[in-house]
């Protein structure tokens, strides 16, 4: 199992979005709320002996929702099981955005993952 579908497996069904975690974009008509994530970049770790065999990820997660505080509470559910995730990471950003094209909130999370 890769790095993302093991995120998908801690996330679905953990928050309010419940099954509904897609990648890149969720499709046309989804119901709300719902998350979508993806790979802003993937660095493998390198020193002067080679490849240590760890590779370091940004996901970029992102929540929907039709009220602010449901996308922020998602947001929270969403962070607090990565910090138990057995993978380590740390959070580098949240932010708030009204997406007015949709009428949807989102909160946007940003990763940092090691993994092999």
């Amino acid at each position: 199992m890769n790095m993302q579908e093991m995120f998908v497996a801690l996330v679905q069904n953990a928050t309010d979005a419940q099954d509904r975690v897609y990648p890149q974009i969720a499709p046309d008509g989804v119901d709300h709320p719902y998350i979508v994530y993806q790979r802003v970049t993937e660095n493998v770790e390198n020193v002067l002996a080679g490849r240590t065999g760890l590779i370091n990820t940004r996901l970029q997660v992102d929540v929907y929702a039709n009220t602010y505080a449901q996308a922020q509470q998602i947001a929270a559910a969403v962070a607090d099981l990565m910090a138990q995730w057995a993978l380590p990471n740390v959070q580098i950003l949240a932010q708030d955005i009204y997406e007015s094209e949709v009428k949807l909130h989102r909160v946007m999370l940003d990763f940092s993952i090691w993994h092999t």
